[in-house]
């Protein structure tokens, strides 16, 4: 299986030569300083070292946003190195002032560095995987955006993504499969082609491939997030991973060890597997980054059609297991945004996840919903994450 590990020293734009007061006079010596950054994701820590020359030095200080922001830590012996936490720190690119003082003489330079957030917080870089929660968008793939018929969500599955959802509950199918009908789930091509299909692929059909292709798209364009696949499947694994294979996704994918705890979501990002793929299919030891979910989760019940049907009582999966998926929308033959509009607002939304959490003692990881856009569930999920 293929990684991708990112690089994690920042890049640095430092100017010629660095700024000395007093200025040193014809024939002295110019200090100068060196500065090396190291961003430290899994620790959400920023790492400075300074080489200063020509110069009797007695502190060095840096100045994380530059001056006219709260001051960094402070080093008062060589060699001159300073660690502070990035968690107060906004992603994104960042000028830093470093100072070295001794001998009556001060010495100023700068460096750019770059912060990456994990899943859009910087505060999440050290949280483990499975005391986090994310937005989850139930039947990802069925849009209005992409003509599905009775849709489960009204955005694409690209739009969810750069929306913040970082869950996504896909039905998969083979072409071949029979209908109740007796007819091929996908006609005209070749049986072995796996879709994204929900029941029935004559209501809404994507070659898997291409919706891969679309998760792999995100991940190369943000470094910093985390997803999550939890998989209907009626592939068999082989068909399954070819279509990772073919969609460039499975340089993503989280193998963890047995009896691992749950990695941190910057362990995750700084090791370049950033994917984890459940399915609701037995491990085949050929492909042990394809999860057995209820191996590895629990799940409310799933079959409500009122708001009072909902309860946090367990359905499938063991409540032992370190994941917990709070399924949360309501279904009368289809979903629909009327449906999503009477359970998707905060009070009732937020009230049950915290009932849910304090009934299992447990984070639920996947708040699962449909329609995404309607109402609070991003900020609710933001807010229970402690944003």
């Amino acid at each position: 299986m293929i990684r991708r590990t990112l690089v994690l020293t920042a890049a640095l734009l430092l100017g010629a030569s660095a700024c000395v007061y007093p200025i040193p006079g014809p024939g002295e010596p110019v200090p100068d300083l060196d500065v090396g950054i190291d961003v430290d994701v899994a620790a959400a820590t920023v790492t400075v070292s300074v080489q200063v020359t020509d110069h009797t030095t007695d502190f060095v200080r840096v100045w994380p946003d530059g001056f006219g922001a709260p001051a960094g830590p402070l080093d008062d012996a060589a060699p001159w190195q300073v660690t502070f936490a990035a968690d107060e720190l906004t992603a994104g690119d960042h000028t830093m002032t470093v100072v070295a003082v001794g001998g009556g003489t001060v010495v100023v330079d700068t460096a750019d560095y770059r912060v990456t957030a994990c899943n859009g917080a910087v505060v999440l870089c050290t949280r483990p995987y499975d005391q986090v929660r994310n937005v989850t968008t139930h039947n990802a793939m069925s849009s209005a955006a992409d003509g599905w018929f009775g849709p489960n969500q009204n955005d694409d599955v690209p739009v969810q993504l750069a929306s913040g959802v970082r869950a996504l509950m896909l039905d998969t199918y083979r072409a071949g499969d029979l209908t109740p009908a007796g007819n091929p789930q996908v006609p005209g091509v070749d049986p072995d082609t796996g879709y994204l299909c929900h029941t029935l692929c004559g209501l809404g059909s994507q070659p898997l491939v291409e919706g891969l292709a679309e998760i792999t798209a995100f991940l190369d364009g943000n470094p910093g997030a985390v997803v999550t696949l939890i998989i209907e499947s009626y592939l068999d694994h082989d068909l399954t991973a070819a279509a990772f294979v073919a969609a460039g996704l499975d340089t993503y994918v989280f193998t963890p060890l047995p009896g691992q705890a749950w990695p941190s979501l910057g362990e995750l990002v700084q090791s370049g597997c950033r994917l984890v793929v459940m399915q609701d299919r037995a491990v085949d030891p050929t492909y042990p980054w394809l999860l057995d979910v209820w191996a590895q989760s629990f799940e409310t019940h799933f079959d409500n059609a009122v708001p009072e049907d909902f309860s946090c009582d367990p359905n499938r999966g063991d409540p032992a297991n370190d994941l917990f998926i709070l399924n949360h929308f309501l279904t009368q033959i289809f979903g629909s945004p009327s449906l999503a509009e009477q359970v998707n607002h905060d009070p009732l939304l937020t009230d049950r996840i915290v009932e849910c959490e304090t009934t299992h003692t447990a984070v639920a990881n996947f708040v699962t919903v449909d329609f995404a856009d309607i109402g609070d569930v991003s900020t609710a999920v933001e807010a229970l994450n402690g944003l």
